[in-house]
């Protein structure tokens, strides 16, 4: 527990050179705070040995991420294993992705005109 208070507060202060007040930010209403590390990652997301972000097969090069489609029909893959990779926005494009290869944009948009025109879409 301490070892993993140490590391944190150099996290905090690496991060104080960028954002200065981060830590007051970080204790206002509405704001979490958590401190994880491997074991953690491991236990709740089911990781070997804690990793995150893509693991490529062996042999496969680690920039050639997987795509939304996988080898079983219908199935489809998100998040940080596949492309684009890690982060929030990563792993949000990522469903994007294997949203757009169910639907093509066109439709996407006269589904959003659709349920805009009904009111259940501002």
């Amino acid at each position: 527990e301490q070892l993993k208070e140490e590391k944190a507060e150099a996290l905090w202060r690496a991060i104080e050179t960028v954002i200065p007040d981060v830590r007051d930010r970080a204790k206002r209403d509405g704001s979490i705070t958590l401190t994880a590390t491997p074991l953690t990652h491991r236990r709740y997301n089911q990781r070997f040995r804690g990793t995150f972000g893509p693991g490529p097969a062996p042999g496969e090069d680690i920039w050639e991420l997987r795509g939304a489609t996988t080898p079983i029909e219908g199935l489809l893959a998100c998040g940080d294993t596949t492309f684009p990779g890690i982060g929030l926005p990563g792993v949000a494009a990522s469903g994007t992705i294997a949203a757009n290869t169910l639907v093509s944009i066109k439709e996407q948009r006269k589904l959003m005109k659709r349920l805009k025109e009904e009111g259940s879409l501002q």
